[in-house]
């Protein structure tokens, strides 16, 4: 028990000094609470939700730096935080780094790759084993917080009646489409994909293609969403990829197809034969014409 208060104390110690004025005094103060996080002297804040909750506080706030080394520190710790997380303290901390997202006063890159980073620790399904309790709880944080607002629009954390909040995928009217919000929903699958329910990934879809179909959409943000879609295939029932196929063959027949947008999903085709062959394979005699139908156009090129 001693140990355990002289922990706290050090700990509080520590946060306090992430007000410090002198920047050197912040990122040292996160480095050493990296080292506490990463031993296993701080395993006794899964039990303690008041001291974990004001260490997440911390970190949150730490994020939101002037300094970029003292957020890079920062960001090094969601993931051994994650671990000492008690479990109903991950869907705040979600909710809380993507209310950050929409932050006019830092670079979304930082809320979006602390998400990753927690997302990457936490515990996962693993394939030809049965789901722990613990890889169900951390999917539960992630289906009923992350996704939604990933895929969005949601209810504002504001008090105003009928106010929401943008999806992270959808698009801003200055900034745009965010790679860095598709790179979170790619972390997402990639760790999550087995025990998503149909309804996450035809929304995660939906959002994702939303991106490739717009003709405004930059080329970078572009490459992401097919990477994305190419991921989300993976874990597609027969029934939705059927589907999915008949829509491509709706946009490819329609009259108002731009070629922006014929370029875009000819390279949708390319990255999901590349990603998933076997799966995708006898899908390709219905939409290999519309590719070879492209092949000596001068205006096709490739994205």
């Amino acid at each position: 028990m001693a140990d355990r208060q002289a922990m706290n104390h050090n700990l509080h110690g520590l946060l306090s000094k992430l007000s410090d004025p002198d920047p050197d005094m912040r990122y040292m103060s996160l480095n050493d609470l990296l080292g506490i996080l990463n031993s296993s002297a701080s395993s006794y804040l899964t039990h303690d939700q008041t001291s974990s909750i004001q260490l997440a506080d911390g970190l949150l706030k730490a994020l939101d730096d002037q300094h970029g080394d003292v957020q890079n520190q920062a960001l090094k710790c969601f993931g051994p935080l994650v671990s000492r997380l008690p479990s109903d303290s991950l869907a705040p901390l979600l909710e809380k780094l993507t209310n950050l997202t929409t932050s006019q006063t830092i670079d979304t890159s930082v809320p979006n790759t602390a998400l990753r980073s927690v997302i990457t620790a936490l515990p996962r399904p693993q394939s030809a084993q049965p789901t722990s309790s613990e890889s169900t709880k951390s999917y539960a944080a992630v289906s009923r917080v992350l996704i939604p607002r990933l895929t969005g629009p949601t209810p504002s954390p504001s008090q105003r009646r009928g106010s929401v909040v943008k999806g992270m995928l959808e698009k801003d009217p200055s900034k745009g489409f965010s790679s860095d919000a598709i790179d979170v929903l790619i972390t997402v699958v990639d760790c999550f994909g087995p025990v998503l329910k149909e309804s996450e990934l035809l929304a995660l879809e939906h959002s994702v293609m939303a991106i490739i179909d717009n003709d405004t959409a930059g080329t970078v943000v572009t490459k992401r969403a097919l990477a994305a879609i190419s991921t989300l295939v993976l874990h597609f029932s027969d029934n939705r990829l059927n589907a999915f196929v008949s829509e491509l063959v709706d946009k490819f027949n329609s009259p108002d197809l731009s070629t922006v947008h014929r370029r875009h999903l000819i390279a949708t085709v390319g990255s999901i034969a590349r990603s998933a062959p076997v799966k995708f394979g006898p899908h390709l005699k219905t939409l290999a014409p519309f590719v070879l139908s492209a092949v000596g156009e001068t205006d096709i090129s490739a994205v």
